[in-house]
């Protein structure tokens, strides 16, 4: 399993009603280049609702354990995703990392394919609380670690305007669809 593939199921396990989410892939977080740019978030997903506290949440994939390691030696690279989130989750295939390895403001899911239903069950087993299972490609997406729940400040201009663009640049890469239209016959 790469990042685009887990990107793709996380957004389709927990941000799939658009309507509600915006689920933004990797949002460079400002608007400058060279040294004058700021991070990448892997994936930031902001709640559109007010009445659900426009929540936001900053995932962040790491593919390898020295990957992991090197971010916790690190923490200032996760400073600006868990400075714009209320909630900071880890993504990693299945099993790489252990429950107690989790910071306690950080939060673990786990995506991976699950080679047979049978061994689906055998995940689910293991786990409780939030699952998705697409029963065509078999891919899953289970909540080891909850994230705590942190009250942060609002996005900045710097934010609003690299969530803009990251929108812009994913609309241009997949124009919507033409409208099916058709002519309507009055009759006299």
């Amino acid at each position: 399993m790469d990042v685009p593939r887990i990107l793709t199921v996380l957004e389709t396990a927990l941000h799939a009603n658009q309507s509600e989410w915006m689920f933004l892939r990797e949002l460079r977080v400002g608007t400058g280049h060279g040294k004058h740019s700021l991070q990448r978030l892997d994936a930031f997903a902001l709640n559109c609702y007010p009445h659900r506290g426009m929540k936001r949440i900053c995932y962040e994939i790491k593919m390898s354990r020295a990957d992991f390691r090197t971010e916790l030696k690190n923490p200032l690279k996760r400073r600006i995703g868990m400075r714009f989130s209320n909630e900071f989750y880890f993504v990693t295939p299945a099993g790489l990392l252990k429950h107690e390895e989790i910071p306690a403001d950080s939060g673990l899911i786990e995506v991976g394919t699950a080679a047979s239903i049978d061994e689906w069950k055998l995940v689910l087993a293991r786990h409780s609380g939030f699952f998705h299972f697409d029963a065509e490609t078999r891919d899953y997406c289970v909540l080891i670690v909850p994230a705590p729940w942190r009250e942060t400040p609002g996005p900045t201009w710097e934010l609003v305007a690299a969530m803009m663009r990251n929108q812009r640049r994913v609309f241009e890469d997949a124009p919507p669809p033409v409208p099916a239209q058709q002519k309507i016959a009055f009759n006299s």
